[in-house]
């Protein structure tokens, strides 16, 4: 933590500033360890929880009431404001005057995107949103781990997904027991982005479960995308149900040997725009060929055509070339970089 925040508060030196103020959630967990609750979406009552970091590099939350005990686990100051309660909601101004207290006149460094303009208007700020970014795309060894706990949830859920699928079930009925794999391994309710798709939504790319039922023969897309303790994972599988056409086989053999090779490409100093040239060359689809991972499901490094980030240790990335063509196959897997190439932190079946 003390490594992340060091790296911050250089982004904000260097933009001429003396302190640095995140809202994004995935900034927040990235620099104090706190994990906001994100699915229920805005509340009437509080504003995203702010982390500043002063030059001393001592954080402090600012949240609302309703927050502080979670907060204050983290060992961070914490500074409050009203939450839920009976009195009128005045919930930015509330806000506002717990910042000023936090941050006490300095100048500062924020996440532009995502910072709440109604905050700014007595701050004296420059935006260093795409420098923090890059910051984070190098991850400690303490992220690592919590990405390999997310993954290890991946792993469940993609074997429950693969043993319970069954001809006559809906969709919605495997994302169910798909769902309740993954918070078992957790142990706790989770965040989750999916697609789960079965027969021909498959050359859709994706999407929700719906009530299609799946059908002798159908190939199912399944891709987990789980927070853990504020870090995600993310696998995709396809898998068919009963023998598999040739059209799938070919498809499926060609996306997992396209795959393979950029996973064998992946080192130090590569280039992402390269890696994505390598799978565009074999493949024809509509989306990255991978991305970054950590408190935010996709963050750099992007492999995304002509992008001219390289590769470093500590990167972790995920890898999901596909093939839409009639039917729809895409495979995932998680690297590691390291010195010696990279290591493969996924552990789910590829196999069609």
């Amino acid at each position: 933590m003390a490594h992340r925040r060091e790296r911050a508060l250089a982004v904000a030196d260097a933009a001429g500033a003396r302190s640095v103020a995140v809202s994004a959630p995935a900034a927040v967990t990235w620099l104090t360890g706190y994990v906001p609750d994100i699915e229920t979406g805005p509340s009437p009552f509080a504003l995203s929880a702010i982390a500043v970091l002063a030059e001393d590099a001592n954080a402090t939350l600012v949240v609302s009431e309703d927050e502080e005990e979670g907060a204050r686990e983290t060992g961070c100051e914490v500074v409050t404001y009203p939450g839920f309660g009976i009195g009128p909601l005045d919930t930015v101004a509330n806000a506002a005057g717990a910042l000023r207290e936090a941050l006490a006149g300095v100048s500062v460094a924020i996440d532009a995107g995502s910072f709440p303009a109604a905050l700014t208007i007595d701050l004296e700020w420059i935006d260093v949103e795409r420098d923090l970014a890059q910051a984070r795309a190098v991850k400690d060894p303490d992220e690592v781990e919590r990405i390999r706990e997310a993954i290890a949830v991946c792993d469940a859920g993609q074997a429950v997904a693969r043993a319970e699928a069954r001809p006559g079930m809906t969709e919605l009925d495997l994302w169910a027991v798909t769902r309740a794999a993954m918070e078992t391994a957790a142990g706790s309710r989770l965040p989750v982005l999916a697609d789960l798709v079965s027969g021909p939504r498959t050359a859709d790319v994706g999407g929700p479960p719906g009530l299609r039922v799946v059908e002798e023969g159908d190939l199912v897309l399944c891709d987990l995308v789980p927070r853990v303790s504020g870090y995600w994972g993310d696998s995709c599988a396809t898998f068919a149900l009963g023998e598999p056409t040739e059209e799938a086989r070919s498809a499926h053999a060609r996306s997992l040997e396209t795959l393979e090779a950029v996973v064998a490409e992946i080192r130090p100093g590569a280039l992402a725009g390269d890696l994505d040239r390598l799978a565009r060359a074999a493949l024809d689809f509509p989306h990255h060929t991978g991305h970054g991972l950590g408190t935010s499901w996709h963050e750099e490094p992007r492999l995304v055509p002509d992008s001219a980030v390289r590769l470093e240790p500590g990167m972790v990335v995920a890898i999901e070339p596909g093939s839409y063509a009639g039917i729809g196959v895409r495979v995932e897997q998680i690297v590691l970089v390291n010195g010696a190439g990279c290591e493969v932190l996924s552990t789910h079946s590829l196999a069609l």
